[in-house]
């Protein structure tokens, strides 16, 4: 039983915390804040520390559908080039891949870490995947020297955390995106709620945001509660950076202060409202500097036609006697000189701007003047690409 699911308030969108984790705004506010990469990193490598050095507790992980124990554990996640040429191939590449033995037979699987079990589908971790990516040349097999002819690739497992989400959905198969791998395919982890979040910050305006709310749970012993202020942390960090970002953005790092984060947290909650109202309130603020960046973007536009530039680069290539090279990567170049260009003249331009409208009418002034240099340093992009010399295709075999 997990009555924090199905617990009813007005201060959780949706009304319970089950409707909260599938509230789209909820989820689109907190992972802008990147609350998902967060969390699914952080559980790739609490499952590659257990995987590696299995304890008492975690022997379960290391079994396959048929009970094949792992001897050897291999972590592909953290390797690009993987990734990349798996992609190239239209191959999902597992987290993990395991070796036992069972009974002089080498037994290969996959395992992957999924802290959303609705979000793991079954080719994921299928033998016919594992199959592919030892094809895929040296890369892979490289990192499993010890295989025989005696291997045998089975169907793997997905490595999931053990809490009351995970539990509802592989016994339910019901929400917004149902559960579809079979209790078989899953290993549960144990995890500590406040081991699991310690590492990833925001933990003073967590607890701001959960004494507004005043839940009857403990976030200490509830994973569900804990995830849930955290996800509203990350919005939180959400609408501060859209709040307080360059209008005119240029390879600008984005600022994680989490100090201030809360402090503008607990300046916005002057009345009394649920941790959901005060996101949903500073979301409507910076919409209003979404805006205005939306403007500065569309006035600073690179005036260039994609139909005219795809013919000048065609017409150049023709005459040097290659292959067009890619528009997007002329359009790429003479953007990002364009976009250093107004940056020269006006700065970053931090909001609000009191004078927005004159800010655009300048802006736009500004670009007119600078079209004679854009039609300039096009000719030049498009000149260097076509002359450049052009790169060798990436061959499987040469990945080790």
């Amino acid at each position: 039983m997990a009555p924090e699911l199905d617990y009813h308030s007005s201060s959780l969108p949706g009304g319970t915390l089950f409707a909260a984790i599938y509230d789209r705004v909820f989820m689109q506010l907190s992972d802008r804040g990147g609350a998902s990469n967060v969390i699914g990193d952080r559980w790739a490598s609490l499952c590659a520390d257990a995987l590696q050095d299995a304890s008492p507790q975690t022997q379960s992980l290391l079994q396959a559908r048929t009970g094949v124990t792992a001897s050897t554990t291999v972590r592909l996640d953290h390797i690009p080039a993987i990734a990349r040429i798996a992609s190239r191939h239209k191959l999902q590449n597992p987290d993990f891949l395991m070796i036992g033995n069972d009974r002089g037979r080498q037994v290969l699987w996959a395992a992957d870490a999924k802290f959303s079990v609705d979000t793991a589908r079954s080719r994921q971790v299928s033998d016919e995947v594992v199959a592919a990516l030892l094809e895929l040349g040296t890369m892979v097999r490289g990192l499993l020297p010890s295989l025989d002819g005696s291997l045998s690739i089975e169907n793997g497992v997905f490595v999931c955390p053990d809490y009351a989400l995970t539990h509802r959905l592989l016994a339910e198969r019901r929400g917004p995106r149902r559960a579809t791998v079979s209790q078989d395919e899953v290993r549960l982890m144990p995890v500590c709620p406040d081991a699991f979040l310690a590492p990833l910050g925001f933990h003073g305006l967590q607890e701001f945001l959960a004494g507004l709310d005043a839940l009857p749970f403990e976030r200490e012993s509830s994973l569900v509660v804990s995830l849930y202020y955290f996800r509203l942390s990350r919005a939180a960090l959400c609408c501060w950076q859209d709040q307080t970002a360059p209008l005119l953005f240029y390879r600008d790092a984005p600022v994680v202060d989490q100090a201030a984060v809360e402090s503008e947290a607990r300046r916005l909650a002057t009345i009394r409202t649920s941790a959901w109202g005060l996101i949903l309130r500073w979301n409507d603020l910076a919409e209003e500097i979404r805006q205005q960046r939306h403007a500065v973007d569309q006035v600073t536009a690179l005036p260039i036609r994609s139909k005219q530039l795809r013919n000048q680069i065609e017409d150049a290539a023709a005459a040097a006697g290659v292959e067009p090279p890619s528009s997007s990567r002329a359009r790429k170049a003479v953007g990002s000189w364009y976009r250093s260009r107004i940056r020269e003249e006006f700065g970053p331009i931090p909001p609000p701007v009191a004078s927005f409208g004159q800010l655009l009418d300048d802006l736009a002034r500004f670009c007119r003047s600078v079209q004679p240099e854009v039609a300039t340093v096009t000719e030049r992009v498009i000149e260097d690409l076509v002359t450049a010399p052009q790169p060798a295709a990436e061959e499987p075999s040469g990945l080790a």
